[in-house]
């Protein structure tokens, strides 16, 4: 495990937007509304990205907290994925993934679901590796940052799901 840490990146180094079109082989048995495992694919893909941006060396995803659904997704709706780091402790990084969708016919853009991935950077052996600091230019940066946190240590108190929850 390397003891050095790296140099501070922003908020704004590491952002990722991915969008695509929910095509009918994404759907579920009706064939009318998008299965939730395709978007949570898209939000692990945005937000390992993310995390590998940050760290700059392979990331695996460690938990993901607080999944959402806030409204449904038609197949031919565009959607777009955005994740951001919001929190960084010495090894792990969590990243606020939000998806919007847009009825294109119709011109109208909703929040369909949101979501919290936690990540940990490892080096060759597998071994957890020091990332660098998270810098934050914004008060909204600085607010996500305290709430994660908040959730950050809230696991850590909790035995049962100690490890899953943070590795260092």
């Amino acid at each position: 495990m390397t003891d050095q840490t790296p140099e501070g990146r922003t908020v704004a180094h590491s952002l990722v937007t991915m969008s695509q079109v929910v095509l009918p082989t994404q759907t579920g048995p009706a064939g009318v509304w998008a299965h939730g495992g395709e978007i949570i694919k898209l939000m692990d893909t945005a937000a390992g990205l993310a995390a590998l941006r940050h760290a700059h060396s392979p990331v695996v995803t460690l938990r993901i907290e607080g999944l959402d659904f806030l409204r449904p997704i038609r197949v031919g709706n565009f959607v777009t994925a955005q994740a951001r780091l919001t929190y960084v402790s010495r090894s792990t990084m969590e990243v606020q993934v939000k998806v919007m969708a847009e009825d294109v016919l119709h011109e109208k853009e909703f929040e369909a679901l949101s979501s919290y991935f936690l990540f940990v950077a490892i080096d060759d052996e597998g071994t957890t590796k020091t990332v660098p600091p998270l810098i934050l230019e914004t008060e909204e940066e600085k607010k996500l940052f305290e709430q994660g946190r908040l959730r950050h240590d809230t696991c850590r108190m909790d035995e049962h799901s100690r490890a899953i929850c943070a590795m260092d």
